[in-house]
């Protein structure tokens, strides 16, 4: 397996499972910030979204 793709699929799979368990925790944060733009029930299930699309790209980018 080579090294240039196992490194970026390790990094992504942890930044998607931080997003996917620590969604709460940023929704609050983050929806302060993005108040008009953003409800914190949408963004946190944005933020789910995105943790499920790093995750799995990264499996992606180690099992290549």
């Amino acid at each position: 397996m080579p090294i240039e793709k196992l490194i970026p699929g390790i990094i992504l799979i942890v930044i998607g499972i931080l997003f996917f368990f620590n969604n709460k925790n940023i929704g609050k944060g983050a929806s302060k910030f993005y108040r008009k733009l953003y409800t914190e029930k949408n963004i946190t299930v944005m933020f789910r979204i995105a943790g499920i699309i790093l995750v799995v790209g990264g499996i992606i980018l180690v099992m290549r």
